[in-house]
């Protein structure tokens, strides 16, 4: 059997096995990463794929793009690659999606797409992340939809990138079409060299009140063992949301959630809503908006730095927006308002005495 014959062989078997079996990902950072081969799909059939738990080990059908050397690699939160500074467990399962350098810690920009989906009016996307940094703001993630050559960015993360962030957020944005569009989604994100900086995604589903629905019938065991309930009420797991139609109040307890009226369906016209929050003398109060969709540049969310319009604005802010916000006292004040036209999802926060 002569040298030339042996080499075709093995280059046979090698292509016979790479088209009959696929390797975890979870195995990429010892063997070196690959783009493996995706499979081609009408836009329309891709909206069932986007779903995403990572329990299965595979990332597909996001798929990672990045150009340099750091990549999105399944985890597993019992096996971490960096055992310093392991992820905060997940809320269900123990798999998620996270950005993984190499044995230097070498930084770079990381990319994770989507197939190709046609989106439709109302669609959301939710998912719960994870971003630290060692320097406030050192580390970047933001979702982006793409049609064609145009982006847009969703939300950006990168305000939750603290040494102090050890927890998974989760995350809902809205997908801005009036009218059935084929493109895709794209986190883009960058990961810094100090060993605390770190990137996790995980959960990620497609939300549509245009969905087809099924009657119901008889409850199943199935429902209670999934890993995660993947609807909206759970992606937004958070302390109970108001009566819908609230509009303001006085809020006076260590934590606590406000929304604007009627989330999380749209608020009304020409509102002026006040909520007032009051924590334990000697603290501070601390807002985290969950989720944020106004009509730019016309209904407005405004934080002021006390009880009054009077004092100091900590925030304000339209459109698509996520951040956290700490006052320097005990209290403040967070006014919803709105115009005459185009009313939206609206807002959603958490507070709590810090």
């Amino acid at each position: 059997m002569n040298k030339n014959f042996l080499q075709l062989l093995f280059a046979v078997v090698s292509i016979s096995v790479c088209l009959a079996g696929r390797v975890p990902v979870t195995s990429r950072k010892a063997e070196g990463h690959h783009v493996k081969a995706r499979v081609s799909v009408d836009p329309l059939s891709s909206r069932s794929l986007l779903d995403n738990d990572f329990e299965s080990g595979f990332e597909e059908p996001w798929y990672d793009s990045s150009p340099s050397t750091v990549h999105w690699v399944v985890e597993d939160f019992y096996t971490p690659f960096e055992v310093s500074y392991a992820a905060p467990k997940p809320s269900a399962g123990t798999k998620y999606l996270r950005a993984v350098r190499n044995d230097q810690l070498v930084s770079g920009l990381l990319i994770l797409r989507t197939l190709t989906f046609t989106a439709l009016p109302g669609d959301e996307i939710a998912f719960n992340f994870w971003i630290r940094s060692k320097y406030t703001g050192g580390n970047t993630l933001e979702l982006v939809m793409a049609i064609g050559e145009t982006e847009q960015t969703l939300v950006s993360l990168t305000s939750y990138s603290t040494s102090v962030n050890l927890e998974w957020r989760p995350m809902i944005a809205p997908i801005p079409v009036s009218e059935p569009v084929d493109l895709t989604l794209i986190f883009y994100a960058f990961c810094g060299s100090n060993a605390e900086d770190a990137i996790a995604l995980d959960d990620i589903v497609l939300l549509s009140p245009n969905a087809p629905t099924t009657e119901p019938t008889t409850t199943t065991t199935q429902t209670t063992t999934t890993p995660l309930s993947l609807s909206p009420t759970t992606a937004t797991s958070t302390p109970t949301t108001p009566p819908v139609e609230v509009c303001g109040g006085n809020y006076n307890d260590p934590s606590g959630i406000i929304s604007s009226p009627n989330y999380p369906q749209p608020y009304g016209f020409d509102e002026y809503c006040e909520y007032i929050i009051q924590v334990e003398e000697d603290k501070r109060v601390e807002l985290d908006f969950l989720y944020f969709n106004t009509e730019g540049g016309a209904d407005y969310v405004t934080v002021y730095d006390g009880l009054t319009t009077t004092s100091p604005v900590l925030l304000r802010a339209s459109g698509f927006h996520s951040d956290i916000i700490t006052t320097t006292t005990n209290k403040c004040l967070v006014v919803h308002s709105s115009d005459s036209q185009n009313s939206f999802t609206g807002w959603q926060a958490t507070y709590k005495s810090s």
